[in-house]
């Protein structure tokens, strides 16, 4: 399908629209719901938390990274919602990107990879206000990425994990069926709990537990399997 150019659209149209709003008008799952092989899908409400912890910073001229950027639905809603910031998507796949803007930019990731995560983040000479992961969900993935991108948050700024605990439902983003998942991970990091992960040496460790000043855990509500898979976490940098 074409690509559309965000710059050239009305934005008058989008003016009184919420960021659920948004989110459903570019079909993104992070809002309440979206459109799946023409029926309407219940999906994860992720909106009412990135409004209670970015609107205040929303008006402001923001650099922002989503990782697992995928077709840009996300990345498309946020441009109205970030009307003043510049947009970084990385994905796998860069190409699937379907809007175009001055404003964003897409990049080749892949978050299996540390070397690739390494220098990706070398890449950029400035840090960001706001990161997402929303790649691969996969366990490890989620632990390379956290601290070789946490290093990249400018002071204060959030660093957002996505869909953080879907283990139960997805055995396949646990193939090693690690029971210290991100989530624990976090919570023993915030606790100052000590744990061993295979993916986060202690350097890292020390590192996440020296600059993270909130944690903020929250969940919205999509059921799969009669599980809830969405729990989201906003992490501040001191």
């Amino acid at each position: 399908s074409d690509i559309v150019n965000l710059d050239k659209l009305d934005k008058k149209k989008f003016r009184n629209f919420s960021l659920d709003d948004l989110f459903i008008k570019f079909n993104c799952d992070k809002g309440s719901h979206c459109i799946f092989n023409n029926k309407k899908i219940l999906t994860h409400k992720y909106s009412k938390f990135y409004n209670k912890y970015l609107s205040k910073i929303r008006k402001k001229r923001l650099n922002i990274l989503e990782l697992g950027s995928h077709e840009g639905k996300s990345i498309a809603s946020f441009y109205y919602f970030f009307p003043k910031s510049n947009f970084y998507g990385a994905n796998i796949n860069p190409f699937q990107m379907k809007y175009t803007s001055k404003r964003i930019k897409e990049l080749y990731v892949d978050v299996s990879s540390e070397k690739i995560l390494n220098n990706l983040a070398k890449n950029f000479d400035f840090d960001f206000d706001l990161i997402i992961d929303d790649a691969s969900h996969n366990l490890r993935d989620i632990l390379i990425t956290l601290p070789i991108f946490f290093k990249k948050l400018k002071k204060k700024g959030f660093y957002v994990i996505e869909d953080i605990d879907q283990f139960k439902v997805f055995k396949e983003l646990n193939p090693t069926n690690d029971k210290l998942t991100p989530l624990k991970i976090l919570r023993y990091i915030k606790r100052n709990k000590k744990f061993n992960s295979k993916y986060l040496n202690p350097e890292d460790v020390d590192y996440l537990k020296k600059n993270i000043k909130k944690y903020y855990f929250e969940r919205g509500k999509c059921i799969i399997k009669g599980l809830n898979v969405s729990d989201i976490v906003f992490l501040q940098k001191k």
